[in-house]
């Protein structure tokens, strides 16, 4: 048997300690309670022999949601969402607890207990089957329902529930019914339309009682 050089040692020394370094690993959600997740890791861990192991799933895992300003960009993660888990470099324990910069609680380095999920990035089964190649989108999987951004033009497709003032300064066309069913309609322009119906009586073909016992005839156009 070859005695193994100074080198050979630290070199498996090395590969040993790469084998703890965790930096990102393709992750699914298992549950979610809204600000973390349980998460299961999709690559398994080599061992000695040659075989693999699955690795237990990552508990309180915080989600990195998009937020700034007082503004935040969120998803309603379900069990089964496929995302990316990156390893903070250090024991993140404090500073989860607090919210305020802490020492490293524990020693431990590129450690798995320190994982962020990304809901981000998918395999090719689980890839989105239908989005916009030329717009900024935020839309359901399917893209049935979508808020497309493109230059000078925003396009909407689904329902709309606004609650709230709407200010509105250009021309608006409306194709389909409208219906108001509280408050008032106020204008200073002028309003026109083909044909009107007000408190039941049609514009257009409506007579009254004449000073004879009869009924005028329809209004002049």
């Amino acid at each position: 048997m070859t005695e193994p050089t100074l080198l050979d040692v630290l070199g498996k020394q090395a590969e040993n300690q790469r084998q703890d370094i965790h930096t990102a690993l393709p992750a699914k959600a298992v549950s979610c309670n809204g600000h973390s997740v349980t998460i299961e890791l999709m690559i398994t861990q080599l061992v000695k022999d040659g075989q693999s192991i699955a690795l237990p799933p990552l508990v309180d895992v915080p989600v990195g949601f998009y937020r700034g300003g007082g503004f935040c960009v969120t998803v309603p993660i379900q069990a089964g969402d496929e995302g990316l888990a990156i390893f903070a470099e250090r024991c993140i324990d404090g500073w989860y607890a607090s919210g305020k910069q802490s020492l490293p609680l524990d020693a431990r380095f590129h450690d798995l207990s320190d994982a962020f999920f990304l809901p981000q990035g998918s395999s090719q089964p689980n890839k989105i089957p239908d989005y916009s190649t030329d717009a900024l989108s935020m839309q359901t999987d399917d893209g049935s329902t979508f808020i497309r951004l493109q230059k000078g033009k925003i396009k909407i497709k689904g329902h709309i529930e606004h609650e709230g003032n709407s200010e509105q300064t250009g021309q608006h066309t409306q194709k389909g019914n409208w219906s108001q069913v509280e408050g008032e309609a106020n204008s200073t322009g002028k309003i026109s339309a083909a044909k009107g119906v007000f408190g039941g009586v049609d514009v257009e073909n409506h007579d009254h009682p004449d000073s004879h016992g009869g009924n005028t005839g329809k209004p002049n156009k």
